[in-house]
C-alpha cells in the first residue's frame, strides 16, 4: 500500500513539473514590444484591394502622443494598434477616438479597428512576426486576426 502511494506520488510530482515547464509561445520580438518600440511593417492578409498600409502608419505614428504603430489588413477590416506615451495615458480614450475619426475620413473604402490596448498591440506584433519570420499561411493568419479583433470588441 505504501508503495502504491510513493509511485502514484512520484508520477504526480512528474507530471507537475513538465506541465510547468512548457514553455511560453511570444515570440522574442513581442516580448520585447513590452519595453521599446519595435518597428513592425504592416501585413495584408487579404485577397481583395490593399489599402495603403505603410500611409496608415505614418499617419497614426506622426501624432506626437504615439510612439509605437502595428498595422494588420485583412480584406477591408485594417486593425491599428498602437503605444500611447506615458504621460498621454490620461486622454488615452479621446486619443483613440481622434484617430479612429481621422483614419475612416481619410480612408473611407475601409473599416477600421484602433485600439491602445497592450494586449491587443501584443496579439498584433506576434501575428506580424509569425506572418514574416514564419511564413504563417493566409487562413491561418486570418484566423488569428479575426480572433483579435474579436477579442477588441469583447474588450470594448
Amino acid at each position: 500500500m505504501n508503495k502504491r502511494i510513493s509511485v502514484f506520488l512520484i508520477i504526480a510530482m512528474f507530471f507537475t513539473i513538465v506541465s510547468g515547464c512548457s514553455g511560453d509561445s511570444s515570440s522574442k520580438e513581442a516580448k520585447m514590444s513590452l519595453i521599446q518600440s519595435v518597428d513592425q511593417d504592416p501585413v495584408y492578409l487579404g485577397d481583395h484591394s490593399k489599402a495603403p498600409l505603410e500611409k496608415i502608419k505614418e499617419k497614426v505614428a506622426s501624432h506626437k502622443e504615439i510612439y509605437d504603430v502595428a498595422v494588420v489588413q485583412k480584406n477591408k477590416d485594417i486593425l491599428v494598434a498602437y503605444k500611447v506615451k506615458h504621460m498621454q495615458r490620461f486622454r488615452m480614450k479621446s486619443i483613440e477616438s481622434k484617430l479612429d475619426k481621422e483614419l475612416k475620413k481619410s480612408f473611407k473604402s475601409f473599416d477600421f479597428t484602433v485600439s491602445s490596448d497592450m494586449k491587443i498591440f501584443l496579439e498584433t506584433v506576434e501575428l506580424i512576426v509569425n506572418v514574416k519570420d514564419k511564413g504563417y499561411s493566409k487562413k491561418k493568419a486570418g484566423k488569428w486576426f479575426d480572433k483579435i479583433m474579436k477579442l477588441q470588441k469583447d474588450m470594448a
